[in-house]
């Protein structure tokens, strides 16, 4: 789970990104050189498919702080994502979570726990790296119009979080040593939006993207299953994976209260 990020520990977030940016910009241009991946034209739906070869399970999670997960279990690993979070969120979340699955060469055990926040805060800063590249010349070059207006605008466009794009606008507001950006982005850094589709409607957006889409599907680990049936019909141990994934089910649902 990241770091909860604020206006009083933004500055420091930023200091964290800056030291890490090089090595985590090289991986998500290695990423992007895979032509098989970036034939996909949208990004975010992208790390949707990138998860999916993992066998993703999405399924809607009443905790606001559990974007993601990556679960380990007999060797087995399965990328989470909670789909009780808006659409952006779980975008942002699937980037962070593929970072863990190819390039976090630290061990793990079940849940990715708070105790490698270094690698949490690469993860979050490769996500940034796939999503928002250009906001910061996409936001510039805006009309005129409220500043709130403007983030949700960037929302739009690249598909991500509220505070993921301005964290990005801050880290571009400290480069080009934009005080009274910086001021502004604190400023508004920690409100809370209990209205935000109709904020996106008046603007004429689409608000699917701040609202949750409370998905459930573990179609893609069943497919995993299904296919290993079909490459090897005659191993008897087909019975235990559908077992695994029945008892998969049930214990994300104990670990993250979300009991039947």
């Amino acid at each position: 789970m990241s770091e909860l990020i604020t206006a009083s520990n933004l500055d420091i977030v930023i200091e964290k990104n800056r030291e890490i940016k090089d090595e985590v910009s090289a991986q998500a241009i290695k990423l992007q050189t895979i032509p098989s991946f970036m034939k996909v034209a949208s990004v975010p739906q992208l790390a949707l498919i990138i998860l999916q070869r993992f066998g993703l399970i999405q399924m809607p999670i009443e905790d606001k702080f559990l974007s993601g997960a990556i679960y380990v279990k007999e060797g087995k690993i399965i990328p989470v994502i909670n789909t009780a979070l808006p659409r952006a969120n779980q975008y942002f979340a699937a980037w962070h979570e593929i970072y863990h699955l190819i390039f976090d060469r630290v061990s793990f055990d079940h849940f990715i726990g708070t105790d490698n926040m270094l690698e949490e805060r690469k993860a979050e800063c490769f996500a940034a790296c796939m999503l928002l590249n250009g906001v910061d010349r996409y936001f510039t070059d805006l009309p005129q119009m409220d500043f709130l207006s403007k983030i949700f605008y960037c929302m739009t466009t690249f598909q991500a979080p509220y505070k993921a794009v301005l964290v990005s606008l801050y880290e571009y507001a400290v480069q080009s040593e934009n005080e009274k950006l910086c001021d502004r982005i604190k400023e508004v850094f920690d409100l809370q939006f209990e209205d935000l589709p109709d904020r996106f409607r008046r603007l004429g957006l689409d608000d699917s993207l701040v609202r949750p889409s409370y998905v459930v599907n573990t179609s893609s680990l069943k497919e995993r299953i299904k296919k290993s049936m079909d490459d090897n019909p005659e191993l008897n141990y087909h019975k235990d994976n559908e077992e695994y994934l029945r008892n998969i089910m049930a214990e994300i649902a104990m670990i993250t209260g979300k009991g039947e």
